[in-house]
Parts: C-alpha cells; sequence; structure tokens
C-alpha cells in the first residue's frame, strides 16, 4: 500500500477531512484495536438514502466535526456530547473522479437544526444532539445525504503536530490567543514559523483579526502542511503513536471495514482534493452575530454535491433555506418551525393567487414574533466585531424554550449586497 497516502489519511482525519486510518499487514492489530476503539454508531443510514452506501462501490460522504472539548471544559461540567462544533467539513468522495471535495461550513453559519426545529448557529447541533444532530443539520442545509461522521477533539489536533515536530506554516498576522487549556496566552509574529502543536491550534482557530472565512482558509492550509511534512522519510516511524492518539481522540460510525475498503481503493490512485468554503453575509439579530448563507452558493454547492455523489439533482425551491426564504423573506433565528410544515405552506403558496399565511407552531408572542416582510438593507453600525465570544453567552444557546420577554428588534440585513466569493482552491496532493 501506498505508504504516503497512508498518512494522508491519519493526518487529514486529525485536521478534520478524512477518516482515521493506517492499513497493513505490520500495523493490523493496533490499527484495528484504534479504529474499534473509537467506533461511536450514533448516527446509522442517512435519512435521504435508501440504503446504507458501501465505500468499496459507491460515491460516500463524510461529515468531519472538530469539537471545542478539552479536560478543563469536563472539568467544569461540560459533556463530550454537549460540546459545540468549532470545525465542520462535509466531504465527498468520487470514486470516477477520483476527487475528494471539502466543504467548509463555518461554525456560525445560520442552519435549520431538526433536533430543536428552528435556526440557530450550526455549532449549537452537536450540544443539541451529538453527531446525529449535526448530521441531519447540513442534510437539511444541501438536501444530500450525510453518510458517515468522524468527531475529532482538538487534543488530537495538538498531539499529532507536536509527534511530528511541528509544522511550517506562514502565519498571516500576530497572534496573541489562549492555549488550548485556556490558561496563559499563545504568541506568535507574523511570518514563516515552525509552529508546536499549541501554536498551531491557537492559529487554527484564531477569530479576532479576520472572519470565518479567513479562518476557514487557515485550517484547510494547515491540512495541506501536515500533509506535506507527513512525506517526510523519518515520519513513517510515528505510525504506532500517531494510530494510539487517533484511538484516544476520535469517534467514528465507520467499521474497520469500511475504512480498509476506502484506504485499499484511494491508496492505488492518485486523489485530486478540491476545497471551497460556504458564502454568506455577517447577520445580527436581536444583537446576536449569525453568518447568513448566499443563497445562491448554497444551490451551487448543492448540485456539486449531487454531482459528486452521482444523485438526481433537486430544484433550488426543494432547499429548506429557500423556502423558508420565500415565506418569511430570510431565515430567521429562533423561531420555531416545524420542517413539513414549512414544506406544504410553500407548495400552497405556489399553488394559490394569494399567498396564504402559514400556520406554524411558533412560541414566540405574536406582537413580538418576526416580520416576513423585512427589509434587508443594513446600516454599517450593525457589523458585529470580530471578538465576538459565543461561548459563554447563554443567551446564543439555542433552545426551544425561548424567553420571549424582551422586545424583538427586527434585524437589519446586507443579505442582497454583493458577497465576496472566495476562489474555489484545488490541490492535487500527488
Amino acid at each position: 500500500m501506498n505508504r504516503i497516502f497512508k498518512w494522508m489519511l491519519i493526518l487529514l482525519s486529525l485536521s478534520l477531512i478524512a477518516v482515521p486510518v493506517a492499513y497493513g499487514a505490520y500495523l493490523y492489530h493496533s490499527t484495528k484495536t484504534a479504529i474499534d476503539t473509537s467506533y461511536n454508531k450514533a448516527y446509522e443510514k442517512s435519512q435521504l438514502r435508501d440504503k446504507t452506501v458501501n465505500p468499496s462501490v459507491d460515491n460516500f460522504s463524510i461529515l468531519f466535526l472538530g469539537i471545542d472539548d478539552s479536560p478543563e471544559r469536563r472539568d467544569n461540567g461540560q459533556k463530550i456530547s454537549e460540546a459545540r462544533t468549532d470545525s465542520m467539513i462535509l466531504a465527498t468522495f468520487n470514486r470516477d473522479d477520483k476527487q475528494v471535495r471539502l466543504i467548509g461550513i463555518p461554525r456560525d453559519t445560520l442552519s435549520y437544526i431538526p433536533s430543536v426545529k428552528m435556526y440557530d448557529k450550526i455549532t449549537h447541533a452537536h450540544a443539541e444532539g451529538g453527531p446525529k444532530s449535526s448530521a441531519h443539520a447540513v442534510e437539511q442545509k444541501f438536501n444530500v445525504p450525510v453518510d458517515y461522521y468522524v468527531r475529532v477533539n482538538m487534543q488530537a489536533f495538538v498531539d499529532i503536530v507536536d509527534e511530528l515536530g511541528g509544522i511550517t506554516f506562514d502565519v498571516p498576522f500576530d497572534i496573541d490567543e489562549p492555549t488550548k487549556n485556556d490558561k496563559g496566552r499563545i504568541k506568535i509574529e507574523k511570518g514563516r514559523r515552525l509552529l508546536n502543536g499549541n501554536e498551531a491550534l491557537a492559529l487554527a482557530r484564531s477569530r479576532s483579526v479576520d472572519t470565518d472565512l479567513g479562518r476557514g482558509k487557515r485550517q484547510m492550509e494547515m491540512i495541506v502542511a501536515l500533509a506535506k511534512k507527513a512525506k517526510d522519510s523519518g515520519s513513517i516511524s510515528k505510525l504506532d503513536d500517531l494510530i494510539e492518539i487517533l484511538g484516544n481522540n476520535a469517534k467514528h460510525n465507520l467499521t474497520f471495514n469500511d475504512i480498509s475498503a476506502m484506504a485499499q481503493y484511494y491508496a492505488s490512485n492518485d486523489v485530486k482534493f478540491t476545497q471551497r468554503q460556504l458564502q454568506g453575509t455577517d447577520y445580527m439579530y436581536n444583537g446576536v452575530y449569525y453568518y447568513n448563507p448566499v443563497m445562491e452558493d448554497v444551490y451551487d454547492i448543492s448540485k456539486l454535491l449531487h454531482e459528486d455523489l452521482e444523485l438526481k439533482m433537486t430544484e433550488e425551491d426543494d432547499l429548506l433555506d429557500y423556502q423558508v426564504r420565500t415565506l418569511y423573506n430570510d431565515l430567521i433565528p429562533l423561531m420555531e418551525l416545524d420542517r413539513e410544515e414549512v414544506r406544504d405552506a410553500y407548495e400552497n403558496t405556489n399553488d394559490s393567487s394569494e399567498s396564504p399565511s402559514p400556520e406554524f407552531d411558533d412560541t414566540t408572542n405574536s406582537s413580538e414574533s418576526p416580520s416576513p416582510e423585512l427589509d434587508n438593507t443594513i446600516d454599517s453600525s450593525e457589523a458585529p466585531s470580530p471578538e465576538f465570544n459565543d461561548t459563554t453567552d447563554s443567551s446564543e444557546s439555542p433552545s426551544p424554550e425561548l424567553d420571549n420577554t424582551t422586545e424583538t428588534v427586527v434585524p437589519e440585513n446586507n443579505l442582497n449586497s454583493e458577497a465576496t466569493i472566495e476562489e474555489q482552491i484545488d490541490t492535487n496532493i500527488y
């Protein structure tokens, strides 16, 4: 088996874009033990699949979740199942094109979370229902199946970088961030630097200077840097230690046979990794920041994912975001919505010359309910601070039991302004 590809799979898994695997005769036992230890059937067949996919013959998708978890947070009472996702990447594996497409989804993306029946930041989905809730939220966003999930905590990222002896990276700005243990600070000057695990994590997680898009781009560039470092001839001796790190810090619903089938195919073929991030606009609602996805980009990504998985493409108006925007003129955070009722109301609207008012089960007071006729202009004074921290403000946590005692302020939004679209990055590792 191609040794470089074994490394690629291991390192990309820790960076949230591939599966935890090193498949070979001399590593069979330790690899199988690590995979079995990290196996967790918290999420089974996609609700958008008629039958379970077979990675040895089918195209498939994997949702990679990096959770905001640490021993200190657990000591303070946070359960792993209650952790928010710090990174989220949907990957599609296409056998014919020999391509893995990576779609970065910013953590603050306004998304429908089926487990609580409302729109909220997609980072909250995992805290509301674990990997299954996150997978369902992504499925609702793009109307494509999520076949598998891989969840990795940030400790794994730190350990793997340190195990490799650090990675060389062009730091785009001066860094002054907390350590992974939230004790002390990490300070790095701008420029090309050799980063250890804590420094690499601080750079990957930094939100104090640029946007979520810049943050996602850095994370993907760091993945490439890790892959290149893994090609060093002296690195192969560290495989056993890396596999142990994976077993202790990753959870997934891939069986050993699934991973073996994937590794055998992709090791024998040159694979192109294509990267892209979901585009959106800054959106303030009742004093809380959200990342409002651009509808055109949601649909464009949906089409690409359908092509990758060789599924029949749906129309734009089959997407939940489109239907809600049609009914309410925008995505409304924390308003209770039933998916089936939205679909029925949208279809009734199209079938009638008069647009009926959809009868949703909304827990908010009618005087406080957001109007479907929103003014989508925005004043630049409402742009959110880049230093926004949503980990401590309980008002941002999604909950079906909303406090409606405060006056609802109709948000101004720049959805109609032209969003800056990043160019798609094609990275041929081989």
